[in-house]
């Protein structure tokens, strides 16, 4: 009998987390511009008007470039950042743990308005560099452990031979240490692009007149939920799951090796 509740509890609990994704992909490919059932049809019209729409197109390049732009500054960053929290004891050590965990922490609400109000003291225009240096505070952290959990791993002896055998330090990094935790940091630029395409409230806080995808689907649904938009969600979707999967695999295959 307990089994049998508890079963029913988790079959419950997965139906309320994913029956809206469900629904909206299902309604995407529906006829009807009001979003009911029954369903009067199945259709691709939706996407065909989305590939039909510049300003969708223009939304999405400048998620793609401030995406891009987080990934390689939160990726190098971040790698950076790893080494001496694995490897290196010095004094306020803790204290730095704290400062590189802390947007983790902190909701992304109260991170999006301390950026607005920094932004405004600073005197910066908001754009898309702003968008992209909110989402690097975002983002960082979460590079930053996925780098540390390879180099927790990793043999250290390995790099000693190579120094023993006559490669110097940056040699030995380039040929030995790179290529072992190369998995962590791919890892951690797909996870990275992933947070920053999706985000919506740090990107609310520090964008100007340039929009991105999200601010473009926030323009929409302020009036009402159309097939078009459901439409654009299934596709970040699909997209965004697609490099969940792939930096979780990659993270799964540095902790085994």
């Amino acid at each position: 009998m307990a089994r049998g509740v508890f079963l029913a509890y988790g079959v419950a609990g997965y139906v309320f987390l994913y029956a809206p994704i469900a629904i909206l992909i299902l309604f995407s490919f529906n006829t009807a511009l009001i979003p009911t059932f029954p369903l009067q049809g199945l259709t691709l019209r939706w996407y065909q008007e989305l590939a039909n729409d510049p300003i969708a197109f223009e939304a999405l390049r400048n998620s793609l470039g401030v995406a891009l732009a987080t990934t390689l500054i939160s990726t190098v960053v971040g790698t950076m950042g790893a080494f001496p929290l694995v490897r290196r004891t010095f004094p306020l050590k803790e204290v730095y743990n704290y400062v590189i965990m802390l947007p983790m922490i902190i909701p992304s609400l109260m991170i999006g308005v301390m950026l607005l109000v920094f932004f405004v003291w600073l005197r910066l225009k908001l754009s898309l560099l702003t968008v992209v240096a909110g989402h690097v505070v975002v983002t960082l952290p979460f590079a930053t452990v996925a780098v540390a959990s390879r180099l927790y791993g990793f043999d250290r002896s390995l790099e000693d031979a190579a120094a023993d055998c006559g490669a110097t330090p940056a040699q030995t990094f380039r040929h030995v240490t790179l290529p072992l935790i190369f998995p962590g940091i791919l890892a951690a630029a797909l996870f990275t692009f992933t947070l920053s395409f999706d985000e919506f409230i740090v990107t609310f806080m520090t964008t100007g007149t340039q929009k991105t995808l999200p601010m473009y689907i926030w323009g929409y649904v302020r009036y009402a939920v159309t097939p078009k938009i459901n439409a654009l969600a299934t596709l970040v979707l699909c997209a965004s799951f697609v490099l969940i999967m792939t930096s979780q695999l990659l993270l799964r295959r540095s902790s085994r090796t």
